[in-house]
């Protein structure tokens, strides 16, 4: 920021903690609208419509007509009206009107009723001199903010401190506001009086939601302040890494300097974040001074090419495992065990090393192929040990034993691979901004606009009972689980395959064990087959049990209770909405819309942390015991599950399906009540009659009754 820029609240601007660089407006100043009374609504500066706040004189409510507007009382607003002595057009001393407090306090039916009546939809009043646009904006009002562009709002207009409505929602956080606003024609590096685009703003706010929206919009990466600061600077200003790491991704040129003379890293240096900087650097190749890394014998391209290191991750178990079980076939136990010891934790280490140089998303090996390739290196060796080994000395003896793990080994081979490969049912995106605008305005007028049936991510329109996948980056219809065992989702295209899998897996292994009879390499693969008996075994029974219920991993993990009010949706809805709490998210009184952002101290909002499991639960989590405890414990099961239709035609529904098992079925298709239904376009549940019967194929609408009079 410019030295000259001031550092004072009042003037809605916040002192950075160097003195050289002052950080940018927490767009809270004094010319914002009253700040909430301790109910929680708008009463401190009213002033009624006959004198100044405060006047012990007041009128009584029913000829306020300020605080009428507040409380959406449209009858008594009527009522006034008729009298002559007030209309819609009515402002105080300041050029307050009622539409005004209605807009900022989330009354839709007073708003459009006061629109209707005549009243100014780009009226500016108050300290901050703003629309009542604007004040909806601060409090992420998104519906109020829709219906007033709907009715002539100007999206242009600023306050006193320069801000158009874009900059205030990207102030307040809300990446919906902000993906309404981009729709409505707004150019998308916009600067304000000091040059500050909307991106900068995300950046400096730690918004990674609102960055990632703002550079596919777009918006200049390398665009400059008055100051001389681009995104970057004002990213690493914040020390958000993943805001860091967005623009990073995006090209942001790391040897910018500012009119000061001052680089990224000098920037990070005073505020601070070198360590999240240097990580975000380290994630794309860069070493701690921005420049490209180069790696002896070649590596560089090799660990910058995802393809060769996905393959790499893959195939190095495979080398891993036949070097550990060759040692201990063919040494003295108390030797072979140590080695081997060692063997497996140095090539883990080596991969490891290797995954550390190369792209973010591969720093952890669960992330990588890397357990697809701990399957596959098993498989493979356990086929070769029994095509050159145990099948020669069996075959006479075992003869029907030999063809029955033939033949579910070869199941498991062809279902792992498909559906390793198989996409698992990601729902189409769209192929325009005016398809998005359609959606969204479909979505809105609906009053289903939220992250409950919107993905802010992929811009499209979220069916029931699919998820966003922050692995693959993408939304999965009828999402189950992310397997790391098969590197990919688990969906509507390929749940079939995956259970067909672990079954024949289940069975084979048993198979194999019993046909072992000889050989020390033998029995050395014959245990780790057997060790793999732990997870598979829970993955099936969690499985066909989730099939009788007609329910997937997700929903069971997470309790989803089938009526939309998770509580997992009141967290997505915090972070998406850039809340440090599902009550400011405004999750918490029905019919009021999201409530706006709430922040500490310094004007930043605190989020909480899930707290890092520790040994114990990360091998739970990898070996599935703690979805096998949930789905024994049946925490999920009394709760109402439109999707189910009983036991007996929930597997009919999912064994006879009439979807081919050898090929590729119709992408998102699924038996639901017997009934072909389609998980990319289904968004509402089925509807269920009294008496416990169902109708298959048939969805109601959960939207009859206006949701405006519930406001």
């Amino acid at each position: 920021m410019p030295s000259s820029t001031p550092g004072s609240q009042q003037n809605g601007t916040a002192a950075a903690p160097n003195p050289t660089i002052q950080a940018m407006p927490n767009g809270k100043s004094s010319a914002a609208p009253p700040q909430a009374s301790t109910d929680g609504v708008e009463l401190k500066n009213i002033t009624t419509a006959g004198g100044q706040a405060g006047d012990k004189a007041a009128l009584p409510i029913e000829s306020d007509i300020m605080q009428l507007a507040r409380l959406g009382e449209i009858g008594a607003m009527q009522k006034l009206f008729d009298t002559k002595k007030f209309n819609a057009k009515h402002h105080d001393e300041e050029g307050i009107t009622p539409l005004h407090w209605a807009a900022i306090n989330n009354q839709y039916a007073m708003c459009r009723f006061l629109l209707d009546s005549g009243a100014d939809v780009n009226a500016k009043g108050g300290e901050s001199v703003a629309t009542p646009a604007m004040w909806a904006a601060q409090r992420c009002h998104y519906y109020i903010v829709d219906l007033l562009l709907q009715r002539g709002a100007d999206p242009l207009l600023t306050d006193v401190q320069g801000y158009n409505i874009l900059h205030l929602a990207t102030i307040d956080g809300n990446a919906y506001l902000v993906f309404l606003l981009l729709h409505q024609g707004i150019p998308v590096d916009i600067p304000d009086p000091q040059g500050h685009t909307g991106l900068m703003w995300a950046a400096y706010k730690g918004l990674p939601v609102c960055v990632d929206l703002f550079l596919r919009w777009g918006a200049n990466v390398n665009a400059a302040d008055e100051g001389g600061l681009t995104p970057l600077h004002w990213a690493l200003v914040k020390g958000s890494y993943m805001c860091v790491q967005k623009v990073l991704e995006y090209g942001a040129d790391r040897f910018a300097k500012t009119r000061d003379g001052k680089s990224p890293s000098d920037v990070a240096g005073e505020m601070k974040s070198l360590r999240v900087y240097h990580r975000a650097l380290n994630d794309y190749g860069y070493d701690k001074n921005g420049n490209l890394k180069t790696l002896p014998l070649g590596m560089t391209m090799f660990v910058h090419n995802k393809s060769l290191l996905a393959k790499f991750f893959f195939l190095w178990p495979f080398l891993t495992l036949f070097m550990s079980i060759w040692i201990l076939s063919n040494s003295a136990i108390y030797i072979g065990i140590p080695i081997a010891a060692v063997l497996i934790f140095g090539m883990q280490y080596l991969a490891q090393q290797v995954a550390s140089k190369g792209p973010g998303e591969f720093r952890v090996l669960q992330k990588t192929p890397y357990l697809a390739g701990v399957f596959a290196g098993s498989l493979f060796w356990v086929g070769a040990t029994y095509l050159f080994r145990v099948m020669a000395v069996t075959w006479s003896t075992h003869p029907i034993l030999n063809v029955f793990f033939a033949i579910f080994m070869l199941l498991t081979a062809y279902f792992y691979i498909f559906a390793m490969i198989e996409d698992p049912g990601y729902v189409p995106k769209l192929g325009s901004r005016n398809q998005q605008r359609e959606t969204m305005r479909e979505l809105i007028d609906n009053w289903k606009f939220n992250e409950e049936h919107f993905c802010i991510h992929c811009m499209v329109r979220k069916p029931l009972r699919s998820k966003h996948c922050r692995r693959c980056s993408r939304c999965v219809a009828k999402h189950d689980h992310h397997c790391p065992w098969i590197f990919n989702c688990v969906g509507a295209n390929n749940l079939r395959h995956f259970v067909i899998y672990i079954l024949s897996l289940e069975i084979g292994i048993v198979l194999f064990i019993r046909l072992v009879v000889s050989y020390t390499f033998t029995l050395f693969i014959a245990f780790w087959a057997a060790v793999q008996l732990i997870w598979v075994t829970m993955l099936c029974c969690v499985q066909l049990v989730q099939i009788s219920r007609h329910q997937t991993t997700y929903e069971n993990l997470r309790g989803a209770s089938f009526d939309g009010h998770s509580a997992s949706q009141a967290i997505t809805s915090a972070l998406v909405a850039g809340t440090p709490s599902p009550a400011a998210a405004g999750l918490t009184g029905a019919g009021h819309g999201p409530a706006p952002p709430t922040a500490g101290p310094g004007g930043h909002a605190h989020h909480h942390h899930q707290r890092k499991k520790g040994f114990l639960g990360q091998w739970m989590g990898l070996l599935g015991l703690d979805t096998f405890f949930a789905t024994a414990q049946g925490r999920s099961a009394q709760q109402k599950n439109p999707y189910s239709h009983g036991v007996v035609t929930n597997c009919k529904d999912f064994w006879f399906d009439s979807a081919p098992i050898f090929r590729k079925r119709e992408p998102g298709s699924g038996m639901l009540g017997g009934e072909v239904v389609s998980y990319y376009t289904m968004y509402e549940p089925p509807l269920r009659i009294h008496g416990g019967h169902s109708r298959s194929g048939a969805y109601m609408s959960v939207s009859n009754d206006d949701p405006e009079y519930a406001v």
